[in-house]
């Protein structure tokens, strides 16, 4: 836009002006010659540093001597010489404050100001304490108690800039008396500066920083009245607080608020955080106002968002009856929410050493659980952690079983921060599946002899009805031994799961081609099913050492499955390959497909896939686990990749001999 030009308030004096700066929220300072003489620090840099104002004039290391040792001074010298701006994000910086030696982490920026002769002679240095946001990720726990202490820290911060004037006055009158170097400071600063001269609040600077957040160019806004100059703002309050400030000569502070501004020929919502302070002129009077502005609107929503989430994460929580845990191997400090301090048998409020929380855990499984702790922390671990425990605490002395799952978190260099995770009573459940497993078991044992008594007489029947040719009777003995040949399986399964669950399940391990194997459960199939078509993919020899009845019980359980689940008339395919040093056999179904959630837990015993499993196919949701049990006793590993309404492949891999 097109404005005439107003004459600039020559009462602007660069004292005032540097006053104006020590207001902005950034930490800043400013450093002279070789030595780094500390010509200015406003409040904020003063705080980082964990210093008060008595270090203005001082060289740095003399001024901070806990940097010695640390690469601040070497990096300063080398942008003082070469003019070269040096920039960094989560950087580490010892800091010793309040008498304590801190370890945080920072963005900062070194700027050399040159002359016209390229020379340095100063240089600016803007700050911003990341520490926060680094441990974010790192500890989900704290993140809410974090996120208010930083704002109210902001708050805090913010309420300093009008305390501490009279503190601030006494440094700036240390810096040089020059408008220009002023004026450079403002341009270069990392936050929006604007200043406004007298009752029409005539905008005199704009630093590029401000004028990216407004959505003007320099040649539009400079010499004009704010309120011309900024249509975009007519309905929206600030006008009017300027109007107050310059009026009341009190400063008007706003964090994260909402503002519309300019974007190319539109308008978009930003939050802000702001600062409108009185500039007063030698004789006491106002005589303008200056502009601090800061856009946080990526920051604040990027906040909200992880609000969000963590309160969904707390919705989860508390609705699967879990209970969290947070171990800070630094501090050997172990904490958790309500839940888990209730089956520990803590009070609600207290955090504890390790060993606290491992002597609830009984002394039988005490051992293991810290072994698994410490193979978690160790540098040859994946960073997963998985176990299963009693406990006892000493208030209503029950014994509970719990599965703790969790994650090792690390810093930059690798080294374990802490473990993470969360804990599942699972009493009951470990209860049902022993009542389910004893019931199988006995079951199992006292079915096996009628039925081995059953099918010989009907073998026998078969024999004598053999010679009479008809074809009625052989078929129906036919059908016979087929049924009690599929109980005589079923019962082999139960007494397998009891087996593996006693320990009792022995593998015979042995060298045998595995296409022989391929080629004779070809042929049983092809013989028994013909409610499906099927595909067999030989490949060639391959040897492999492993129990050759169970693997064959493997790949029946698959190729049944597959028969079950998917429509007649549709085509199962059974191959086999080399991988490397392991051979990898799939079955291929055209049936429903299973849902990804289901996929998670279909190898589990007694699961079965809810769908299927309303649709009325007989199971006991075994035949899959046996399959991962033996498969895994082999030191294999077994796998599923299913879509809906488009089939799946059952997978397994054993290594070669």
């Amino acid at each position: 836009m097109n404005c005439e030009e107003t004459p600039i308030n020559n009462t602007f004096s660069s004292d005032l002006i540097i006053q104006a700066l020590a207001s902005s929220p950034a930490p800043t300072a400013i450093y002279s010659g070789e030595n780094m003489i500390i010509r200015f620090a406003n409040e904020g840099m003063l705080a980082l540093w964990g210093k008060d104002s008595s270090i203005i004039g001082r060289p740095l290391m003399e001024a901070i001597p806990e940097l010695e040792g640390q690469p601040f001074l070497e990096l300063l010298q080398q942008v003082w010489y070469t003019g070269q701006t040096y920039s960094v994000s989560d950087a580490p910086a010892t800091l010793i404050k309040n008498g304590i030696e801190t370890l945080d982490y920072f963005d900062y920026q070194y700027k050399a100001l040159t002359d016209q002769h390229n020379k340095t002679w100063c240089i600016l240095n803007t700050a911003q304490e990341v520490t926060a946001r680094r441990e974010f990720l790192q500890q989900i726990k704290l993140k809410e108690e974090k996120e208010q202490a930083l704002n109210e820290e902001m708050a805090a911060t913010l309420e300093e800039l009008t305390a501490t004037n009279e503190e601030l006055n006494n440094s700036i009158m240390q810096l040089a008396d020059s408008r220009e170097y002023i004026r450079t400071i403002i341009e270069q600063a990392p936050v929006g500066i604007a200043m406004l001269n007298g009752p029409d609040h005539i905008i005199e600077i704009a630093n590029p920083t401000i004028l990216k957040i407004w959505g003007r160019k320099e040649s539009e806004v400079i010499g004009c009245p704010h309120e011309d100059a900024r249509p975009e703002l007519r309905g929206q309050p600030v006008n009017n607080w300027l109007k107050e400030v310059y009026r009341s000569a009190k400063p008007k502070i706003n964090t994260e608020f909402l503002v519309r501004l300019r974007d190319n020929d539109s308008l978009r919502e930003a939050i802000v955080n702001s600062v409108y302070q009185p500039i007063f002129s030698n004789d006491g009077s106002i005589s303008g106002v200056l502009v601090i502005l800061e856009e946080i609107t990526e920051q604040v929503l990027q906040r909200r968002k992880h609000e969000n989430d963590q309160q969904m994460l707390a919705l989860a929580i508390e609705a699967g009856e879990l209970a969290t845990f947070y171990y800070q191997t630094a501090t050997n400090l172990f904490s958790g929410n309500t839940l888990l301090k209730t089956w520990f048998g803590l009070s609600s409020d207290e955090h504890l050493d390790l060993s606290v929380a491992l002597a609830v855990i009984v002394q039988e499984d005490r051992d293991r659980v810290t072994a698994a702790i410490q193979q978690a922390l160790s540098k040859e671990s994946d960073g997963n952690y998985f176990i299963e425990y009693r406990i006892q605490n000493n208030i209503d002395k029950k014994i509970r079983l719990l599965q703790a799952n969790g994650r090792v978190f690390y810093d930059q260099q690798g080294n374990p921060l802490s473990l993470n995770g969360t804990l599942r009573d699972i009493t009951k459940q470990k209860k049902e599946e022993q009542r389910k497993d004893d019931f199988m078991g006995m079951v199992s044992h006292e079915l096996k002899t009628p039925l081995t008594s059953l099918k010989a007489y009907l073998q026998m029947l078969q024999q004598m009805e053999f010679h009479t040719k008809e074809a009625v009777p052989q078929n129906m003995l036919r059908k016979s031994v087929k049924q009690v040949d599929y109980m005589n399986n079923m019962i082999n399964g139960f007494l397998n799961v009891s087996r593996l669950e006693s320990g009792l399940m022995h593998m015979e391990k042995k060298s045998f081609d595995f296409k022989l194997l391929f080629s004779e459960i070809e042929e049983e199939i092809r013989a028994t099913i013909k409610t499906h078509h099927f595909t067999f993919n030989p490949l060639g020899q391959i040897i492999v050492q492993a129990d050759r009845e169970k693997i064959a019980q493997v790949v029946h359980n698959l190729i049944g499955n597959a028969v079950k689940y998917s429509p007649h008339g549709t085509t199962i395919t059974v191959d086999y390959e080399s991988i490397g040093m392991r051979l990898k056999v799939s079955v291929r179904d055209q049936g429903k497909g299973i849902a990804a959630d289901d996929q998670q837990r279909i190898f589990e015993r007694y699961y079965r896939v809810k769908e299927i499993g309303s649709g009325g196919v007989a199971g006991f949701g075994i035949g899959l686990y046996l399959c991962k049990e033996i498969v895994e006793l082999h030191h294999g590993t077994i796998e599923i990749s299913s879509v809906e309404n488009q089939g799946s492949i059952f997978s397994f891999q054993l290594p070669l001999a």
